[in-house]
């Protein structure tokens, strides 16, 4: 579940700054500590892409995303307690949100201007921790903030300001090998691939096109779908059974349950098929049940009901006998008083299914 989508998800206990940290760490390593001029960040490896979760850009730090973690105070009329992950000068936060009494209603809200963030509303008291996430509006601003901060934590002086850039980045051919102080080499591959099949991380399959994208000597990212299409061909696949418009299959986005079955038996034919199965969500907690959720819903509009246009698992099970086969099961076009009934009753009862399946097989 995204940060953005809903208040109440809980970030992982994962360091979002790790990977800036050990780059820092790097710099300093090299002997460099003091840099006088401006640090930046060249955010031009592919050109920034509009998706239906808002814009993916080649460089990201927790997602783009500040999260803004607010708990209620003790006692209605006390203010809220805010705290921020990844904790940051680049933002401000301005709390004049205040806890109210047991029972009632959420109405925080968080609203961004220029590097300020403003937390208004009321949190009954003994409500769980809510996070008001905020997109950075310059990915790239805010990556070269971060780094500056990981650079000092590394001790290294830095005199440029956290929020503004001064300098200009330089042609992208001018940067010799015998320039580079540190570097950072990113986790293989299946490890990102395994984050968007587990937690369906939709900016992580888009980045994936766009890297495709970029192999292929191209910096528009929907270069990479037709690659990604080439592999229906691959895997026999009949014309008219599949239909995919983007990197993450976004709604209308859709297969057959046919072309499931047979594009997940090919997946598992090929030599990264097993490291694939093992990536998947494992809803037994066992490893006999690895699918992916698969969910298009739209929401209520004032009196309408939300529509799960589909809802379903698709992946592979292994049977009470012990028989592994693939899996595709859908329900679809069921509607809901909102969203968060349907996710609390659509996806569970397909999963029910799964086991019912397994257990008679």
């Amino acid at each position: 579940m995204y940060a953005y989508a809903s208040p109440l998800v809980k970030p992982v206990a994962a360091d979002p700054l790790a990977g800036l940290d050990r780059l820092a760490a790097g710099v300093r390593s090299s002997g460099i500590t003091s840099v006088s001029g401006d640090v930046l960040v060249d955010d031009r490896l592919f050109a920034a892409y509009q998706t239906k979760e808002g814009v993916l850009t080649s460089i990201m730090v927790n997602d783009n995303l500040l999260d803004v973690l607010v708990h209620p105070g003790a006692a209605a009329g006390q203010p809220v307690t805010v705290g921020t992950v990844p904790t940051t000068a680049f933002f401000s936060v301005v709390n004049q949100a205040t806890t109210s009494a047991a029972g009632g209603a959420s109405t925080l809200q968080a609203t961004l201007a220029g590097h300020t963030v403003t937390i208004t509303g009321q949190l009954p008291v003994g409500s769980p921790q809510q996070d008001l996430a905020q997109f950075a509006p310059s990915p790239g601003d805010y990556a070269r903030g971060l780094f500056i901060e990981a650079l000092r934590r590394a001790g290294v002086t830095v005199n440029a300001d956290v929020r503004t850039a001064t300098g200009t980045l330089p042609a992208a051919s001018r940067y010799p090998a015998a320039d580079k102080v540190a570097f950072l080499t990113s986790p293989p591959a299946g490890v990102l691939t395994k984050l968007v099949t587990k937690v369906s991380h939709n900016r992580g399959a888009e980045t994936l096109m766009c890297l495709l994208a970029v192999r292929a000597g191209s910096r528009d990212c929907e270069s990479g779908l037709p690659i990604i299409l080439s592999t229906i061909d691959q895997a026999g696949l009949t014309p008219g059974t599949v239909a995919i418009y983007d990197g993450e299959g976004s709604d209308p986005s859709s297969a057959t349950s046919a072309a499931m079955i047979q594009w997940l038996t090919w997946l598992r034919s090929r030599p990264f098929g097993a490291q694939l199965k093992a990536g998947l969500p494992d809803i037994n907690h066992d490893g006999s049940i690895l699918v992916k959720s698969g969910l298009s819903a739209r929401p209520e509009i004032g009196p309408q009901p939300a529509l799960f246009v589909a809802a379903g698992q698709a992946g592979y099970l292994t049977t009470a006998r012990g028989k592994e086969v693939a899996v595709a099961l859908y329900a679809l076009n069921a509607t809901y008083p909102s969203v968060a009934d349907g996710l609390l009753k659509d996806l569970p009862a397909t999963e029910q299914v799964l086991r019912e399946i397994q257990q008679a097989n």
